[in-house]
């Protein structure tokens, strides 16, 4: 049986730095609500979720990871004053919906 990799709950979320700053860039702007910076965010999801599962992360695994990873760019980004990120809770169930869907579509 080939070894899964456990959920980051810290960073580094992901191994490339290429596939955060990405996602965070993404994170960053579809909290303006708009579809362009929400379609964004979508494919950015979509590139996370691959990459996680090509290290060999669980769906559940995942989740964590993108769930933690989010958390942690909201803080970030509350402590330097940067209040759209501020709202990425509420894209959370979006967020988990999208990722889920990625992590079985690419099976």
């Amino acid at each position: 049986m080939q070894r899964t990799e456990p959920a980051r709950h810290e960073q580094p979320f992901f191994h490339r730095a290429e596939t955060a700053s990405d996602f965070e860039e993404a994170l960053r702007h579809a909290t303006r609500v708009n579809a362009r910076s929400m379609d964004d965010l979508h494919e950015e999801i979509k590139s996370c979720v691959r990459s996680l599962r090509a290290e060999r992360m669980t769906c559940k695994a995942t989740l964590l990871t993108m769930k933690a990873c989010v958390r942690h760019l909201g803080l970030k980004h509350a402590s330097v004053g940067v209040s759209e990120i501020l709202y990425s809770d509420l894209l959370m169930d979006q967020i988990v919906r999208w990722s889920i869907k990625e992590f079985y579509n690419s099976e």
